[in-house]
């Protein structure tokens, strides 16, 4: 079969492995030691590449920062748009059934920890830090789900998308699921668990469960 796909060049492909290598270097390093405490020269050394390579593919150690939070916006609003792509539904009933499913996706898409730990971390410092890498984290993944399950709880409850009570229950519970990853600590401590086996995850599931189909956001499901 023909393409139009034009093969890379050994330099292409060598430039192309060096930027990744870069991107993984700083997710990692960043990690560690917030973006401030990271170096160009630990940065390089990390991706086993020159000094010169960081301005030659991305122009300073800034643009590097933000080319490591795009690579993760980018997954995580894939992710994210697997569990916004649940809540498409007419019957008010169904909608009530996607929008608990959606949360519960949520959930164990979080639970599941799927990615390296060092992503982690990373988000966890840009977030505390609350600087450009993390808004466009947010702008690109966060920001469109928080908006996708704000217009469902809506639509199931009657109140305005921009009803303020409505958002904030909706960001609550958000956060309270991406906690699960981030503050992991104080949910294993506060139950006395050593880690999250599938007996606790029924059991956090259940709490999600609940909440959906109380008052916490005006939405019933039918018994």
């Amino acid at each position: 079969m023909r393409t139009n796909e034009v093969p890379q060049s050994g330099h292409e492909a060598r430039s192309a492995k060096t930027r990744s290598q870069l991107i993984e270097a700083a997710i990692t390093v960043i990690a560690a030691v917030g973006y401030e405490g990271a170096s160009t020269r630990a940065l390089a050394q990390a991706a086993k590449t020159t000094l010169s390579a960081i301005p030659y593919h991305f122009g300073g150690k800034k643009e590097l920062y933000l080319a490591a939070a795009q690579m993760i916006a980018d997954y995580a609003a894939d992710r994210f748009g697997e569990v916004a792509a649940i809540l498409g539904a007419e019957d008010p009933a169904e909608k009530a059934i996607r929008f608990e499913e959606a949360l519960t996706k949520l959930l164990h898409i979080i639970l599941k920890d799927a990615e390296p730990y060092s992503w982690t971390s990373f988000v966890a410092r840009c977030s505390y830090d609350n600087d450009e890498a993390f808004a466009l984290i947010y702008d690109q993944a966060v920001a469109p789900l928080l908006e996708e399950l704000v217009k469902a709880a809506s639509d199931i409850s009657g109140r305005s998308p921009a009803d303020e009570a409505l958002r904030l229950r909706i960001s609550a519970i958000v956060t309270a699921i991406l906690s699960f990853r981030f503050l992991r600590g104080i949910m294993l401590r506060g139950m006395d668990w050593m880690q999250i086996q599938d007996g606790c995850i029924g059991q956090i599931e259940d709490m999600v469960r609940d909440l959906c189909r109380s008052d916490f956001l005006a939405v019933r499901l039918s018994q």
